[in-house]
């Protein structure tokens, strides 16, 4: 069965594999896996034994040697070197948590071996993105002589000429997209090569394109210790940071959506057990403040996508950005507790603003909506008001990606001036579509999910359509229906906890494997619907198929609870997770999506609400 957006609650195509022969069952003899586990492998593309044995046992001596990574020998030595010398490093870190974690990783190094080091992050309103020329006169100005990216300075052409033209050496590590000119930094660490880079015909690529800005910082800061310790394998003291790190690289790899697969499976998967154990005050504190604390809670992809990494990222965005820094490397006692309370305060302040955005930004779609409603549709969105906080317009650009599914940008304006954030959806690359704009800019980057504008304000409706002209030539209509992939059809007896337990053996979640999500078709609602939750937002739904009765929650679906009354005949799509009540393990059903059997369209939730 496949739901067409005009039927399911959340209007989204429901698509499931296609079986290739009997691959599941020959994978599932092979590695003695059930089918079911098996399927979910092949699914993710891995159909060979090998490949998938190593995915569900991940180990920590699998990590690619730094060395692999582009320029990383210079880099190392070059940082080695300003250390041996007591030069001043300034390491210039990004503000979200790649930048902050990885600044930490970076400092925490350079400190063990005794360095002059100190670390600098923008002011994301005041400074914005990446190396700024002010900045880099600042920090030469007060003595610095290396400075060292992080999360940043790849297309930072302008402001490391300026530091060479200084006499001061720039190594870069960083992992957004380039700029086409290659800046003239001393050495740029970096998981995929410039084509200006005359190293780049004759290097082997580097086997994890996708290493996040703190992943490259902790192949960095690995480096940095073998040339400290003259040696491949490093002394005690950098062993134990290394394992420590693990705990960082994993906030910063999971807070920035790359795929867990290969080497970033293998840095979050030992990464998530670290976070537990950490000894860094900071970060202790941080967990208890979010409420982890005491090891009762397991930390999760979850945790860190929606509690951990929204309180170290909302300091850069309601504040400053240095401050979470400060948790993660020097912060201790009273201290550490004083931070993580801020940010929680911080994050409450985010989450209320968020809100408020959203709602005057969604307002403005729908009037456009209305009024060009005989001309041609907008494919890009643009939201763009006096009242939006720069910290938050890339939060609210992703919550109307989700709603609308459209690529969408959302701008603060000012009597001068637009700047801000974009989220895309999956075939539209918005570095491409920015360079399609450049001329209507003052700056702009990013990379294929993900970007970033300022531009003038006389120049916000031309940049509406030509960025919406550049993305009806690439985006056809049925990229523009969201698709829900779905992994497989499972019935109401194989909902026990005995199955569902076998699907943690994918764990961690995440991009490039998403939790596993199941077709459940033609079960009768056997109990009322109730809404649940503070404001009943959510809906607590009983299902079954005699004998066999099934619990699932819908969250943020209490809307459609008069719609389902007792024996209504439905299908759903759900995520199981395993549940502890009282010392007993109970399966539950996350519904993703939901629809009646009888096809007749559910709810008002999609575009034009």
């Amino acid at each position: 069965m496949i739901c067409t957006s005009a039927t399911s609650f959340c209007r989204k195509r429901w698509v499931l594999p296609t079986p290739v022969g009997d691959a599941a069952g020959q994978l599932a003899r092979q590695l003695r896996l059930p089918p079911l586990v098996a399927q979910l492998l092949i699914n993710r593309g891995f159909t060979d034994a090998p490949a998938a044995a190593q995915f569900l046992d991940p180990h920590f001596r699998d990590l690619h040697p730094p060395a692999l990574l582009p320029n990383i020998d210079a880099a190392a030595e070059r940082i080695a070197r300003a250390v041996r010398a007591g030069e001043k490093i300034t390491l210039y870190g990004d503000y979200d948590v790649d930048g902050i974690t990885g600044t930490a990783m970076l400092w925490h190094t350079l400190m063990t071996a005794g360095a002059k080091v100190e670390y600098y992050i923008p002011h994301r309103v005041d400074e914005g993105y990446g190396l700024n020329a002010e900045a880099v006169d600042t920090l030469i100005n007060s003595g610095t002589q290396l400075l060292v990216t992080v999360d940043c300075g790849c297309s930072a052409v302008g402001p490391i000429t300026r530091a060479r033209d200084r006499g001061i050496d720039v190594v870069v590590s960083d992992h957004h997209e380039f700029a086409p000119q290659l800046p003239p930094a001393y050495a740029i660490v970096h998981p995929r090569r410039h084509p200006l880079d005359p190293l780049a015909a004759t290097a082997t690529p580097y086997p994890n394109p996708d290493l996040c800005g703190a992943g490259v910082a902790y192949k960095l800061a690995w480096a940095i210790a073998q040339k400290l310790c003259n040696a491949e394998r490093v002394n005690a003291a950098y062993r134990d940071l290394l394992v420590e790190f693990s705990a960082l690289v994993a906030l910063g790899t999971v807070a920035d959506v790359v795929p867990l697969v290969g080497e970033n499976r293998i840095l979050v998967k030992y990464g998530l057990g670290q976070l537990m154990r950490t000894r860094f005050e900071g970060l202790r504190a941080l967990i208890a403040a979010a409420g982890y604390g005491g090891g009762e809670k397991k930390i999760d992809c979850m945790a860190i996508g929606f509690t951990l990494g929204p309180r170290l990222n909302a300091a850069g965005r309601m504040g400053h950005a240095r401050e979470a820094v400060e948790l993660l490397t020097t912060a201790t006692g009273p201290r550490a507790q004083e931070i993580a309370t801020w940010l929680e305060q911080q994050n409450r302040q985010r989450q209320a603003t968020e809100k408020r955005m959203a709602e005057i930004a969604r307002t403005q779609i729908e009037n456009r909506k209305s009024q060009i409603e005989n001309s041609t549709e907008d494919v890009v969105l643009v939201a763009a008001d006096e009242s939006f906080h720069a910290g938050v317009v890339g939060i609210v650009a992703s919550r109307l990606v989700d709603l609308y599914h459209r690529p969408a940008f959302v701008l603060f304006k000012n009597h001068t001036e637009c700047h801000g954030s974009a989220r895309s959806i999956e075939g539209f690359e918005l570095h491409l579509a920015i360079e399609h704009v450049r001329d209507l800019l003052i700056s702009g980057g990013g990379h294929a999910m993900a970007g970033g504008v300022r531009l003038a304000l006389a120049n916000l409706e031309a940049f509406r359509e030509r960025i919406n002209s550049f993305a009806r030539q690439r985006l056809t209509d049925e990229q523009l229906v969201p698709a829900l992939p779905v992994d497989a059809v499972l019935d109401l007896t194989e909902c026990n906890p005995q199955v569902i337990a076998l699907l943690d053996q994918l764990e961690p979640f995440g991009r490039g494997n998403p939790r596993p999500r199941f077709l459940i078709e033609h079960v009768r609602l056997s109990a009322p619907p109730r809404r649940v939750g503070a404001t009943g937002a959510h809906l607590q739904l009983t299902v079954s198929r005699p004998p066999n009765v099934a619990r699932c929650i819908a969250f943020r679906m209490g809307e459609i609870e008069p719609e389902l009354p007792v024996g209504t005949e439905v299908s759903l799509i759900v995520e199981p997770r395993m549940d502890e009540w009282q010392g007993r393990s109970r399966v539950d059903l996350v519904v993703v999506d939901i629809a009646k059997c009888n096809d007749e369209p559910l709810g008002r939730r999609g575009l034009g609400n």
